[in-house]
């Protein structure tokens, strides 16, 4: 439920979208308030869609069951999951992008593991063609990772580009979700009119919602 954008606002309806307590008193409802009645975000889902572009070969032996997954959208929760698999020197190698259905910002993270040798693997991201940043990741027998962010508008495409040698088994991991990498859902700004302290009026909570 979100208040009304015009005309007569209550006590009670304050109460009815934001919870309180008796006796109902406007200081209960400072935005970002103590008691967490009206919030400044609310988590709202999002969707990936047109999964495209390409990747290295998955070794057969990489099932789920064993950490392995070729790139997938909504999915564990995430917007986009990959753990791309390559061994005894093969070449890891992807270039996939999709889009997104909400402005917001998307987190992620990326990871490359190799045994038995140390080398670099590259992952870079994209937005709407645009290059945002590109990870060097070092790694020998152990694992490497970076996280960031991606400001995207709704309908632009996110872009992951890497590359990445093998010796023993070698891994490079991308996992993109919303508010943190491994969820669906982007925290939308709301309640902007609402003040965190001073005057308090009723008309302050025109178009006012907790969830």
């Amino acid at each position: 439920m979100t208040l009304p954008s015009s005309g007569t606002l209550s006590f009670s309806e304050l109460q009815t979208e934001f919870t309180g307590v008796h006796p109902i008193s406007l200081s209960e409802y400072y935005k970002s308030g103590g008691n967490g009645y009206v919030p400044s975000t609310v988590p709202i889902d999002v969707t990936a869609s047109n999964l495209s572009g390409s990747n290295s070969a998955q070794p057969g032996e990489r099932t789920p069951a064993n950490g392995g997954y070729v790139p997938q959208i909504n999915s564990l929760d995430r917007l986009y999951t990959q753990a791309l698999w390559g061994d005894n020197g093969s070449t890891i190698t992807m270039d996939r992008d999709f889009k997104v259905n909400k402005t917001g910002t998307y987190n992620y993270l990326t990871n490359y593991y190799i045994q038995n040798a140390s080398k670099t693997a590259t992952v870079s991201f994209y937005v709407n063609g645009s290059l945002i940043r590109t990870h060097s990741l070092t790694a020998g027998n152990s694992t490497a990772s970076a996280t960031g962010t991606l400001s995207v508008a709704a309908g632009q495409k996110i872009r992951m580009v890497g590359t990445g040698g093998s010796a023993g088994w070698a891994v490079i991991r991308v996992y993109v979700g919303g508010s943190s990498y491994n969820n669906d859902d982007i925290d939308l700004p709301v309640n902007a009119n609402i003040p965190s302290s001073g005057a308090l009026s009723l008309s302050d909570y025109y178009g006012g919602r907790r969830t």
